[in-house]
């Protein structure tokens, strides 16, 4: 069974984005059997404590999903690594030696000097898919000023390539970076950080919430710094 964590990996705090991802005719499935539909999610929820709740598929059967309320012990470590996450404000950004999906290197020690952007991301994350149209006008905006444009995927170079088809992304794409994901107390996506020219990380964000107006403001922020 392929896990979905909509609530929990992809910081989806919307039950209505969560669900364009997934097919118009999915029927969601409770621990006890009962089938419900997508505008009853936010009943269900309610019904949970408005505590979110994890959503599991198998891949023979994408149409039916699988929904468990969140427990108590996966909050506790949510909120731990989001804690973690946030202690990575204002800290040097660790390095990394990476190649993206054409071929070009990237580290942190070579881009010294310049703002760099990353973003967290997956194939499958819905919020990520969301926020990318925002995301390529702010690279479009700022590349000119030199201003570096990661995005660091959990996927392979193939699959990335193939969601290109449908989905432009037009930062730098660099696969299979979660050890790097690791590094930088990721755990949510997406997740997007600015880094100043120092190598400072000077602002980090969960999830796409107003994310074009934060994010320039990072990058402004991050050049005077």
């Amino acid at each position: 069974m392929k896990k979905i964590l909509l609530l929990a990996l992809c910081n989806c705090l919307i039950l209505g984005a969560m669900a364009q991802g997934l097919p118009d005719n999915a029927k969601y499935i409770l621990p006890d059997g009962k089938v419900v539909t997508a505008n009853k999610l936010d009943s269900v929820e309610k019904a949970w404590g408005n505590r979110g709740f994890m959503m599991s598929h198998d891949d023979k059967h994408p149409d039916e999903i699988h929904i468990t309320p969140m427990t108590d012990e996966f909050l506790k470590e949510a909120a731990a690594k989001k804690a973690n996450l946030e202690k990575m404000l204002n800290q040097p950004a660790p390095d990394f030696s990476l190649t993206d999906i054409s071929g070009k290197k990237w580290s942190m020690a070579a881009l010294k000097g310049k703002t760099v952007v990353l973003n967290f991301w997956f194939t499958t994350c819905v919020p990520c898919i969301e926020e990318m149209p925002k995301l390529n006008e702010i690279k479009k905006q700022y590349s000119a000023a030199g201003v570096v444009f990661l995005a660091m995927g959990r996927d392979d170079s193939a699959a990335i390539k193939t969601f290109l088809k449908a989905h432009p992304f037009e930062y730098a794409l660099i696969p299979k970076t979660t050890e790097i994901a690791r590094a930088y107390h990721v755990s949510n996506y997406p997740t997007s950080m600015v880094i100043d020219a120092k190598g400072i990380i000077r602002f980090l964000q969960l999830g796409g919430n107003d994310i074009g107006k934060s994010l320039p403001a990072a990058i402004e922020a991050a050049q005077k710094s």
